[in-house]
C-alpha cells in the first residue's frame, strides 16, 4: 500500500518532492509578507501593527514571516487586507508584480492605496506631463 501511495508522488529526475515544494512556498510567502510590510512608504509597518490589523498574534506573524508556519487562506486574506494588497501579491516576487519595474512600484502602490479611479489617474498623468514638459 505504501509503495502505491509513494508512486503517486513519484517525480521526474530533478523534480522536488511535494513536501519540499510546500516548504519552499511557505518560506517564500513568509518572505514576501515581510518584504511588503517593510516596503510600505508611510508609515513603516511593524510586526505589531500588522498582527493587530490582521487579528493574529505577533509570534504567529513572526513564524509566518520566517517560513516556520503555513497560514490558512483566511489568515492570508487578513494579512493581505492589512497590507492593502491583493492576496495574489503574497505569492509573487517583487520582480513579477504586474510586470512593473521596481522604480514605478511606489507610484502604483500609492494609486491602489488611495483607490484612485481612471479619472484620478488621468488627472495625475496630466500633472506629471505639466511638471515635466
Amino acid at each position: 500500500m505504501r509503495a502505491d501511495r509513494d508512486a503517486a508522488f513519484t517525480t521526474e529526475p530533478g523534480d522536488r518532492r511535494p513536501e519540499m515544494v510546500q516548504a519552499s512556498v511557505v518560506k517564500e510567502v513568509g518572505r514576501r509578507i515581510r518584504q511588503l510590510r517593510i516596503a510600505r512608504v508611510e508609515p513603516r509597518m511593524t510586526q505589531e501593527d500588522l498582527s493587530e490589523r490582521a487579528h493574529i498574534s505577533v509570534s504567529f506573524l513572526s513564524m509566518i514571516e520566517r517560513g516556520e508556519r503555513s497560514p490558512h487562506l483566511e489568515t492570508l486574506a487578513s494579512i493581505a487586507e492589512a497590507l492593502q494588497v491583493r492576496i495574489a501579491d503574497l505569492f509573487r516576487s517583487g520582480e513579477e508584480q504586474d510586470g512593473v519595474e521596481p522604480m514605478y512600484r511606489p507610484l502604483l502602490d500609492a494609486c491602489r492605496k488611495y483607490n484612485l479611479g481612471k479619472r484620478d489617474v488621468d488627472r495625475l498623468v496630466g500633472v506629471v506631463r505639466t511638471m515635466f514638459a
